[in-house]
């Protein structure tokens, strides 16, 4: 799906607790956003630059992507676009995370970080699909989300004005894929995953939901065994 003008590389807000990646598009006074981590940052985001958050799309369902939006949801008048299984993982501690998060973090810091993370659930998203593709369109410009299950049932990626690519918690730099928290699949990722990662366009600006955004290249996949 071809865009009339491409869009501008979003602002990104990291949650200092998580590391995990809020992108925002603006397109005058309204805002796109993926993945709401932190409701903080992104309401101080939204009010230094006079901007009402109009949509949120979803990269996959757990708790560092989705943590901010049950406030987003309670201030702003927006649309939650998800696959049809995020939508269901959201609305359960078991697939959204947090009925572990507390641990995960611990384990993950090498036993530094204590934290109280608390559970939560989130309701279902207003603009649910379930096929492989589904392309939506903002602003004259077209995100394509393509089903990638494997490290969640509803994972996805997107690919911005065929432009950008928005990979979740896929190709974050440094780390494998990582399917075995609550909702992965190695079986559906070595099957289906992987055929929809390398499917992908290359080279493609690539922004993960963890650390910066890089080039994604055949080179880079090969490291990824795809």
């Amino acid at each position: 799906m071809e865009s009339t003008f491409k869009l501008p590389e979003p602002a990104c807000l990291v949650d200092p607790l998580t590391e995990s990646n809020c992108y925002i598009f603006t397109s005058g006074s309204s805002a796109l956003l993926i993945d709401p981590n932190n409701a903080d940052l992104i309401n101080t985001y939204a009010a230094e630059h006079h901007i009402v958050p109009e949509y949120v799309l979803l990269t996959h369902e757990h708790c560092d992507h989705i943590a901010g939006l049950n406030d987003l949801r309670s201030r702003w008048t927006l649309s939650v676009v998800a696959s049809k299984k995020c939508s269901d993982g959201i609305q359960n501690t078991k697939m959204n995370m947090t009925r572990i998060m507390e641990s995960y973090l611990y384990f993950k810091s090498g036993g530094k970080l204590h934290v109280s993370y608390p559970k939560f659930t989130c309701q279902a998203a207003d603009i649910v699909f379930d096929a492989p593709v589904y392309d939506f369109v903002w602003k004259g410009h077209s995100f394509r989300c393509i089903a990638a299950p494997g490290h969640t049932p509803g994972s996805i990626c997107i690919v911005a004005d065929d432009a950008l690519l928005f990979s979740g918690d896929y190709f974050i730099p440094g780390e494998e894929v990582i399917t075995r928290l609550p909702g992965g699949d190695d079986e559906a990722y070595q099957t289906v995953g992987k055929d929809v990662l390398r499917s992908l366009p290359t080279p493609i600006w690539t922004y993960p939901g963890h650390g910066l955004p890089f080039m994604l290249t055949q080179e880079v996949k090969k490291q990824y065994g795809l």
